[in-house]
């Protein structure tokens, strides 16, 4: 039986509808395929830039050792410059981080020294573990293995825990220098204080010469260094350390430029332990150091 024609084209109609939105559908489908296709590839891990290659050492230089500053020597071992933000020498020696340098460029096979403030010893007595974080100005962090081409790495933190072993035991005071006169030619007598808080005991064994003064024997001839023999002991009298020098040279740029030559090392015994006690002059006696080896040298 037949449909009314006014049914069929109906009919018609809605099938043609039908077709018309299919392929609108088919169409947008392939368009954003398309789209998808043309846009850039999100970047994998192995797109993204390879961290510069470097190395680090820590170095202490003969001017830095008063003021207890340290280097950390950052070479860059890649084929273009990098810019440095900062360095940072992390160790379980330390309380905190020693932090060098500030926005340095260093130019590929280059060096640079980027120093800091050694902050202050943990002395705790376990093995050193530590390690160099170099972060670059776009926040990238590089880390390597410290070298250690002086040997320096153990003594940066020795020195300040004996120090601060022996202060506990005895209150350590620079009393004024003494010198001869006249001046020139003549010798000084270096003396100090060692006064017992009760806390241990404390020998002082013996005092080296320095790099500028050298120790003077009871026969005026200089010495590799010279025996003291003073002990304090819990409730016992303050006692005097005095030692005898004179200028071990006289050339005036190695005077005026010193920088380790009112550095003491004393051999001292510490709570029955032998230890290394490296101690600068305080501010008063370096200068009146220095201006006896300038006098006694003639330089003034």
């Amino acid at each position: 039986m037949s449909l009314p024609l006014a049914v069929e084209r109906r009919m018609a109609d809605a099938g043609a509808v039908r077709r018309i939105a299919a392929g609108v559908v088919l169409a947008m489908t392939a368009a954003l395929v398309g789209c998808a296709s043309d846009a850039a590839p999100a970047p994998s891990a192995s797109d993204q830039p390879a961290p510069p290659v470097l190395s680090a050492e820590i170095v202490q230089g003969r001017g830095d050792v008063a003021g207890g500053v340290v280097g950390i020597v950052v070479t860059n071992e890649s084929d273009a410059e990098i810019v440095v933000d900062h360095a940072e020498y992390r160790s379980n020696a330390l309380v905190e981080p020693l932090v060098g340098g500030d926005d340095s460029t260093i130019p590929a096979g280059a060096s640079r020294a980027l120093r800091g403030e050694l902050p202050e010893p943990t002395c705790d007595d376990a093995a050193v573990v530590d390690e160099v974080v170099v972060v670059l100005d776009d926040g990238t962090e590089v880390r390597v293995d410290p070298g250690d081409p002086y040997g320096q790495i153990p003594t940066l933190t020795e020195a300040p825990c004996t120090r601060l072993d022996v202060e506990a035991v005895a209150t350590l005071t620079w009393l004024p220098l003494e010198t001869a006169d006249p001046v020139l030619g003549g010798q000084a007598t270096v003396r100090l204080e060692v006064a017992p808080t009760g806390a241990g005991t404390l020998e002082v064994v013996s005092v080296a010469s320095t790099v500028l003064l050298s120790m003077v024997d009871a026969t005026g001839a200089r010495v590799s260094s010279t025996p003291i023999g003073v002990a304090v002991v819990p409730g016992g009298a303050a006692q005097t350390v005095a030692f005898v020098l004179q200028p071990g040279r006289c050339d005036a740029h190695a005077i005026a430029e010193d920088k380790q030559g009112t550095i003491f090392v004393f051999d001292v015994v510490l709570d029955g332990e032998a230890r290394t006690l490296r101690l600068p002059s305080d501010a008063a006696t370096r200068d009146a150091l220095l201006g006896y080896a300038a006098a006694s040298c003639g330089l003034m």
